[in-house]
């Protein structure tokens, strides 16, 4: 303020006693800078015409004064000399035109402008007179006030004349300028109004055209210029540009109508504009009123007309002009900023007007030639036209108009004016100010928004008229072609599609259509393609208009669907194509626009297309061939062959490559007319000569195969026409001397095929056919049913031989059908080597032999031919051998010889005689490599039982000859085994005399597989005690078996196991186990060793070599964790029965199946394989978790027995009041909770729910008022993390109650229930929480205990947690610690207090921290009887016990110990209270050890709470302890450390006190997993610190202290504790040997816990990751001792309970 005022001072002083001086402006240093914004062409004449239109003149004329530099001549274009006659309309503008060539080059010495609009007044003669003032008429375009000063480019004094008076301006001193105003004299007075400019510089005039006019300057001052050599550029004007500028400035002037320019007196151009209204359209396209995009405009009226341009004698050009009136409203706020920015405000309505090209002058002009010749007016008027033509394309050149042209462009073919708002210069649209941009770009998008009017006009309305084609609506959108636009290409545009889904395009809905259809936008398509408009029924933008610019914007605005390859995929599904159209799209997946050969074929899977010659649909899917036979064309084709007209347009790469299609054979063309649907065709009368013509013709072009294919074909179809009608070739008869008149004789057109004049004959005659074609079909010759009437003896053949001689004269003219049945015809004699007259009879030659091949094996009962002495080289023999006879009897009847040769032999032979081999085996050896060999691989001959073997298990020395049987080849072997018969040596060494032994594939030895499944089919009687291990051990020396061999074997019961019953059972290799050491060679199932684990893991030995093939197999050493999963579910039942006279074998079995479960517990977080199904369903849903039950017996003694129960069925302590109150089934052990938690097992506080009461009335008291303040202060950082973030699942809606509404009362009491298993117990006071909290929506209530000495935070924590959060066990001990722990003990715990508490709510942040220490400041430590204490900083809020309080955490020391101790990272050491034992002193549970810590008897509860709950205190010397002392002093040894470290090792100097000096009654184990929370460590230092630590010496100090305390102090303690819980008369029934003294394994280092301690840290060394099957084995008696330790203190019952 005191500086405001002096400069005030200073400003008085100034005006009081200074010396005044005006500022001078230098006016004509002004004006020149403002002329230099203003440097277009004709930039005077455009203000001034400007200013005209505002004074509403209707005319305005240039009068220029020239004096010419050379005499006038007649250029050498226009040589015209013309009479007075001459002179009619026609030639005027000739006349014209050479009167200006005269004033070429001539120099300018003075314009006028005269324009007949409203003369000057007072104001403005006045503003005209100042510079920037502005014009304050809001219909005026002007706006600055400077455009008139543009004149003083031309002149520097002009004149201005209006009415009657007239105005001069005058320079004073070159810087001052002057105006003087007078009365016209009476005959100049006159209702115009017009600037009269001399001037000041030499400008050249001009007016030939195509002449450049800076060398016409150039030459001109060359000799104009004398006695000088430089050159100089003098100014002009051109007098043709003048000409063009003057038309285009009539485009949208609002009165002005027509421009002159007079040079020297004479017209010399003169041009008009008229309008001539159109009426205003009806239906869809009439206009509707609309507010503008961001309604700043109302668009009420639409004006349509004809505005049409002339010159005077010249041409004219008729435009459509569009007129559109807008009332404004604009928004105030914004209206009054544009107001600041123009010193006007803007008009009430405005007028936006659109001057665009008919259709028709479009198409006249775009087809127009351009002469040699052009005509200036013309190419003057064409200019007005917003569209170029170039080269037959044309391109928007729409421009803005702000009163008159700009410089910048709409973008399309369109002009358009509106009240713009212009930069100074005018040049330009101001887009640059904030506000008025807003404007200048709502009017662009009016502008925008009006065209898309006219856009739907023309379109809604022509078409209206009649039906347009595609030429007509390119042409109506090449003014609408959208391009870049200066300076804002996006406003027109966006204003244009406002309205997204109603643009409507003409488009093609067919290929076939002549007419477009117009469609909206939005359901037409665009396609690229040329091709795909040809096939694609949709409606198509035509690809004449696809690469429009308007299309290409609709496109890029995303208002037209693209016909993508799923569109036309689509469509085409349901479209049945022609065939035209087929051809074309066919040709349009092929082509380079598709290029994907997947999408081709899937695309022809799925069209049909209509054939014209069947009529009907196809489905191209179903096409396979293309015709490459040229059928002829009254053959119809198959249906799944292309048809014909089509597949003349492809070529044969095409067809085969692109289309898949494969040739069409004659195979599939004779299948089509046989068996296809076509086969009614080839019965056809008509189509049938043809049909087998042509097939006869092409048969000799095709292979062997397919001829076979086409007789079988035709063999079975009726086809031949014959005089009985059409028949099977089988029954038709070819024409000949021997064919009877009786059978069906063919009618066809036969050829010969072996005469020379065949080929002239199939020419002359009609569909000829050749004989060899018939009889290759089945056509016969020769009638072989005659033979049907022999007989034995008959007269017509009288014996076999002459029958044998007749066939083979007749074996020509047979077909292959007549020689077939002969093969199966019963006409030929038979008889055997007896030759009796029963085996005299008729065979088929397939069942008689040669009499040769009997002969020799002596074979008298099979058939032969009747034909003894037959001469084998004979061709009756051949004839014979070709229709069957058999040189060799089958191999059957071969095999069914041996086994009859040998029955009859062994019937026959004596018991000492040698066997002998039959003579048929001999035979089949020898033959079998040259006749047998196929037909053995061929058929199944090998399970046919004809080789002599031994039987099973024989070894040569022990088999003789009687124990020789017949065996199938598949399952007999050359050496002996135990599972197998095995060959006979003779019988060996005779095969492989004549062939390889393996043809019969019989193998040396069996496989594993084949030996294993031998010996399960029989597995009752070969797999006993004495025999497995036989069994098993020539099953090692087989072959190593395969993973897929074990698995699949593992399901199998194959191991012999004594049963309880003392039998034996076969049980699977995942169900006994082998011990690592064993090294006999003899099979024991017994062993001393298995009397505890025996029904549980079962170990067996049968032998080195047989264990090592029961390895193999799986069988472990120790059960896998699945395995062991499934023995406990399975055997626990029959494991524990019956055996309650066995007191000690119950203790030991009880241990040994607890340490079981420690097994999988390990794995349960380190191995997967427990998770796999179906054994995790199993272990959630069986009985097999060992659980433990505290039951009160008669007497009223605390009973604790076992039971083996499903997982959900036990409970895992983690609160010790409900343990002792409800007497849950809980786990044996510690270790056992996460493995029971991860199968189903739940939290023992998740199952109980407490139902609080108040008793007696609330009420508010200092404590409560000091809880609720506490609170609230901490509260900002009591539900988010260090960073500040609120902690997940936080209800938002009760965090924002609880802070705004929280209430704290006392209450006389709280009344706690526990509903457990449906049941309700009653919760003794004492054990119950000492808060309660309560909502009822409208306020928190949080109710403390009256009686409750001292609040536990724990408890507050706990309800707060509760309400806010949905998961508020995690970040309970975290709010626990913010609400009781002081500001620098949180400090210390690395929690960001301050930044937390600057966003405390409803507090100043400013020196929060400050406030909370001087409110509850840190008092210094007072040293008490019983040592120091800590004030806490709430002050009194709670009170003080006697004890002092320490820190919760550790320090680095205690992590230190904590590590040394074999504890993990989270497992610290805490300090505790050290409380003295009152039995009248109530228990308080402030700390959350004592929480979880167990009470064995309640009925003792009130006397010694306290002793059950705490380990006992050990104090040190002088009863003192070391608590945490804030008030830090130097050691007083400090020897190590010199001073300067001193000061960083401080704060953590209290804790190495408090080790060195406390007692061990300080530490306790660890608080549970499911309470413990991770929390920043207390050490949390900066490196630097760390690094100052002296490590080793802390670490040696603290090992040796907690040493000497532990050796002097840990096993009193522990004995104590078992004192105190009185466990001694609980376990008086149980074996000694099993609570034995711990002293030996104390030697052996053994470090296993009191499992009843809780401690989770019980690490077990027998169970790690390097644990093997052999330190099972090896360490068995260590695994129960370790075990049995762990079960102490826990009575077994006299039965264990399992779950059957």
């Amino acid at each position: 303020m005191g500086e405001f005022t002096l400069l005030d001072h200073l400003r008085s002083m100034a005006q009081q006693n200074g010396n005044e001086q005006r500022v001078q402006v230098n006016q004509r240093l002004l004006i020149d800078k403002m002329l230099a914004r203003y440097s277009s062409d004709f930039v005077v004449f455009r203000e001034l015409i400007q200013n005209s239109d505002d004074a509403k003149a209707t005319s305005f004329h240039f009068e220029i004064t020239c004096e010419p530099l050379r005499p006038p001549v007649t250029s050498a274009k226009t040589k015209i000399t013309l009479t007075s006659k001459e002179l009619t309309a026609q030639n005027e503008s000739l006349l014209m035109s050479n009167t200006v060539l005269k004033f070429h080059n001539s120099r300018i010495t003075q314009l006028r402008m005269v324009n007949n609009g409203i003369v000057f007044d007072e104001t403005d003669w006045k503003r005209v007179a100042s510079i920037a003032e502005g014009n304050t008429n809001v219909e005026s375009v002007g706006q600055f006030g400077v455009g008139f000063f543009t004149v003083f480019s031309y002149c520097d004094e002009p004149i201005i004349t209006s009415g009657n008076e007239y105005m001069a301006f005058v320079w004073r001193d070159d810087i001052s300028l002057t105006t003087y105003r007078c009365q016209l004299p009476i005959e100049q007075q006159s209702n115009q109004t017009s600037i009269i400019l001399k001037m000041k510089t030499e400008y050249i005039l001009i007016t030939e055209a195509n002449t450049d006019s800076s060398e016409s300057r150039v030459k001109l001052a060359k000799n104009t210029t004398k006695g000088t050599t430089e050159k100089e550029t003098v100014p002009s004007i051109d007098f043709n540009q003048l000409k063009t500028y003057c038309a285009k400035v009539l485009s949208f002037t609002k009165y002005i109508n027509e421009i002159s320019v007079k040079i020297n007196g004479d017209m010399v151009f003169n041009v008009k504009k008229t309008k001539v209204l159109i009426p205003s359209a009806q239906g869809k396209a009439q206009f509707k009123k609309q507010s503008s995009v961001h309604s700043i405009l109302n668009l009420n009226r639409f004006e349509e007309s004809e505005q049409t341009f002339s010159i005077t004698n010249g041409p004219s050009l008729t435009l459509r002009h569009i007129a559109v009136d807008a009332a404004v409203t604009i928004n105030e706020k914004l209206h009054s900023q544009i107001q600041h920015t123009m010193k006007k405000r803007l008009p009430s309505n405005i007028q936006i007007q659109i001057l665009y090209a008919s259709n028709d002058l479009i198409a006249s002009r775009r087809s127009q030639t351009p002469p040699i010749d052009t005509d200036p007016n013309a190419e003057i008027l064409n200019s007005l036209i917003p569209l170029k033509f170039e080269n037959g394309r044309v391109t928007p050149s729409g421009l803005i108009f702000v009163g008159l042209g700009t410089h910048q462009t709409t973008g399309f073919g369109m002009h358009a004016f509106s009240h713009l708002i212009p930069t100074i210069e005018r040049e330009n649209i101001d887009l640059q100010d904030a506000y008025i941009s807003i404007w200048n770009t709502e009017l662009l998008m009016s502008i925008g928004q009006i065209a898309r009017l006219i856009y739907d006009r023309t379109m809604l309305t022509d078409f209206n008229k009649s039906q347009k084609l595609i030429d007509d609506y390119e042409i109506s959108l090449i003014s609408y072609s959208f391009q870049s636009s200066v300076p804002d290409g996006k406003a027109i545009i966006e204003g244009f599609f406002v309205l997204k889904n109603d643009v409507f395009l003409p488009t093609q809905q067919k290929p076939s259509d002549k007419c477009l259809t117009l469609v909206p936008s939005t359901t037409a398509f665009l396609a690229r393609s040329k091709r795909i408009h040809k096939f694609l029924s949709l409606p198509l933008i035509p690809f004449q208009l696809v690469d429009s610019s308007f299309i290409r914007t609709l496109e890029k605005w995303a208002l037209i669907n693209i016909a993508d390859r799923s569109i036309i995929e689509k469509k085409l599904f349901s479209s049945i194509l022609s065939k035209d159209e087929l051809i074309e799209l066919i040709q349009w997946l092929f082509s380079e626009d598709v290029a994907d050969k997947l999408y081709a074929k899937r695309i022809l899977l799925i069209i049909s297309f209509n054939d014209p010659c069947s009529h009907c649909n196809i489905k191209f899917g179903t096409i396979q061939y293309y015709d490459a036979l040229n059928t002829p064309s009254m053959l119809p084709l198959p249906s799944n062959t292309l048809p014909r007209d089509i597949t003349a347009v492809f070529s044969k790469d095409q067809l085969e490559n692109q289309l898949s299609l494969i040739p069409l054979k004659l195979i599939d063309l004779v299948n089509s007319y046989c068996k296809g649907d076509m086969s009614r065709l080839i019965s056809d009368p008509k189509l049938n000569p043809y049909f087998l013509s042509f097939v006869s013709t092409c048969l000799s072009q095709i292979n062997k195969q397919q001829l076979t294919q086409i007789k079988q074909l035709l063999s079975k179809c009726v086809c031949i026409p014959t005089t009985k009608g059409m028949k099977i070739p089988r029954e038709s008869f070819i024409p000949s001397e021997l064919t009877s008149p009786e059978l069906p004789v063919v009618l066809l057109n036969i050829i010969q095929t072996d005469t020379d004049n065949n080929e002239q004959l199939s020419q002359d005659l009609e569909n000829p056919v050749t004989l060899a074609f018939l009889k290759q079909i089945g056509c016969r010759m020769f009638n072989i049913h005659a033979l049907d009437d022999n007989r034995v003896g008959s007269d017509r053949f009288p014996d076999l031989k002459k029958l044998i001689r007749l066939l083979i004269k007749e074996r020509d003219n047979m077909i292959e059908e007549d020689f077939s049945e002969l093969k199966v015809k019963k006409i030929f004699r038979g008889t055997t080597l007896e030759g009796t007259e029963e085996t005299k009879q008729l065979y088929i030659p397939s069942e008689l032999h040669f009499p040769s091949v009997a002969a020799t094996l002596g074979w008298c009962t099979l058939p032969i031919i009747d034909w003894l002495d037959i001469n084998p080289q004979s061709s009756e023999y051949a004839f014979l051998k070709e229709i069957g006879v058999q040189e060799m009897p089958d191999l059957q009847k071969v095999l069914e010889r041996i086994t009859q040769e040998h029955t009859e032999k062994q019937q026959k032979q004596t018991s000492n005689a040698q066997y002998e081999i039959s003579l048929t085996l001999k035979f089949f050896a020898e033959k079998f490599k040259q006749y047998y060999l196929k037909s053995w691989k061929k058929d199944s001959h090998g399970e046919y039982p004809f080789l002599p073997s031994y039987s099973p298990g024989k070894t040569i020395d022990e088999c003789n000859k009687n124990n020789v049987i017949l065996c199938a080849a598949k399952h007999v072997f050359t050496a002996v085994n135990p599972l197998f018969p095995s060959l006979l040596p003779e019988v060996v060494k005779l095969f492989q005399r004549h062939f390889d032994i393996l043809s019969l594939g019989i193998e040396g030895r069996p496989t594993l597989k084949q030996a294993f499944n031998a010996m399960m089919e029989r597995k009752n009687d070969l797999l006993t005690e004495q025999s497995a291990s036989r069994i098993f051990a020539y099953l090692n020396t087989i072959e190593l078996p395969n993973e897929a061999f074990k698995r699949e074997i593992s399901q199998f019961c194959f191991i012999p196991l004594h049963d309880n019953s003392n039998g034996t059972k076969l049980v699977k290799p995942s169900e006994v186990f082998i011990r690592a050491n064993v090294t006999s060679s003899k099979a024991t199932i017994a062993n001393v060793d298995n009397f505890v684990s025996r029904g549980l893991i079962d170990y067996v030995d049968f032998g080195v070599d047989a264990n090592a093939f029961l390895k193999n197999m799986g069988v472990c050493n120790y059960p896998r964790p699945s395995d062991l999963a499934g023995l406990l579910i399975q055997r626990q039942a029959a494991y524990f029965a019956n055996i309650n006279s066995n007191q000690d074998l119950l203790n030991k079995k009880c241990l040994f199946y607890m340490d079981c479960l420690r097994r999988l517990a390990y794995y349960v977080d380190g191995s997967n394989e427990l998770n796999f199904e179906p054994l995790n369903t199993r272990l959630r849903t069986n009985a097999w978790c060992l659980g433990y039950q505290t039951v009160v017996d008669a007497n009223g003694t605390n009973e604790k027995i076992l039971k083996i129960v499903k997982p959900n069925e036990i409970y895992l302590e983690d609160n010790s009041v409900y343990s002792m109150q409800l007497h849950p089934l809980l786990p044996p052990n510690k270790e056992l909770e996460k493995l029971y938690e991860h199968f189903g097992a739940r939290w023992l506080s998740k199952c109980v729910k407490e139902s609080p009461k108040i008793l007696g009335k609330s009420f508010p008291s200092e404590r409560a008022t000091k809880l609720k303040k506490h609170i609230q202060e901490r509260f900002p950082m009591l539900f988010v993390n260090n960073r500040g973030e609120p902690l997940p699942n936080r209800d938002e809606k009760n965090w924002e109650l609880l802070r705004k509404t929280l209430s704290v009362y006392e209450v006389d009491a709280i009344k706690v229930s526990l509903v457990f298993e449906d049941k309700v117990h009653p919760l003794n006071q004492e054990y119950s929480s000492s808060c309660h909290m309560e909502c009822n929506n409208k306020e928190v209530i949080l109710y403390i205990r009256k009686d409750a000495t001292s609040l536990r935070y724990r408890d507050i924590a706990n309800k707060l947690a509760t309400f806010v959060l949905k998961k508020p066990e995690e970040h309970v001990q975290n709010i626990r610690d913010k609400l009781e722990l002081s500001i620098e003990e949180l400090k210390r715990e690395g929690i960001p207090v301050e930044r937390l508490l600057e966003n405390t709510p409803d507090i100043p942040k400013l020196d929060r921290m400050t406030e909370l220490v001087k409110e509850h400041p840190v008092e210094p430590v007072i040293q008490h009887p019983i040592g120091p204490v800590m004030q806490h900083p709430v002050g009194p809020l709670i009170e003080q016990p006697s004890t002092p309080v320490v820190e919760k955490k550790p320090g680095f020391v205690q992590m230190i110990l904590g590590f040394l101790f074999g504890r993990g990272r989270n497992n610290h050491i805490h300090p505790v209270n050290s409380t003295p034992l009152n039995t009248n002193t109530k228990m308080s549970m402030e700390d959350e050890n004592t929480e979880s810590t167990p009470t064995t008897n309640l009925d003792n509860a009130n006397k010694s709470t306290e002793q059950n709950n705490r380990i006992p205190s050990i104090t040190g010397v002088g009863d003192d302890s070391i608590e945490y002392d804030y008030s830090i002093k130097a050691p007083p040894n400090i020897c190590r450390t010199s001073k300067a470290k001193w000061e960083q090792l401080k704060p953590n100097y209290p804790k190495y006190l408090r080790l060195h000096n406390g007692s061990v009654d300080k530490l306790v184990f660890p608080v549970h997993y499911k309470h413990r929370v991770e929390r920043q460590s207390s050490f949390t230092h900066s490196q630097l610190e760390i690094d100052e630590i002296d490590i080793e010496q802390v670490i040696a100090d603290a090992y040796h202290h907690a040493v000497d305390m532990l050796e002097v102090n840990i096993y009193s303690t522990i004995k104590f504790q078992f004192t105190k819980h009185n466990y001694s008369s609980q376990i008086s029934n149980i074996d000694d040997e099993v609570f034995e003294s711990d002293n030996d394994n104390a030697e052996d280092g053994d470090d296993t816990t009191n499992d009843l301690s809780m401690n989770e840290d019980n690490n077990d060394s027998s169970i790690n990751n390097d644990y093997t099957d052999e330190d099972e084995q090896n360490n068995i008696h260590d695994l129960i001792n370790t075990t049995k330790k762990d079960f102490s203190g826990v009575k077994i019952a006299d039965k264990v309970e399992p779950h059957i």
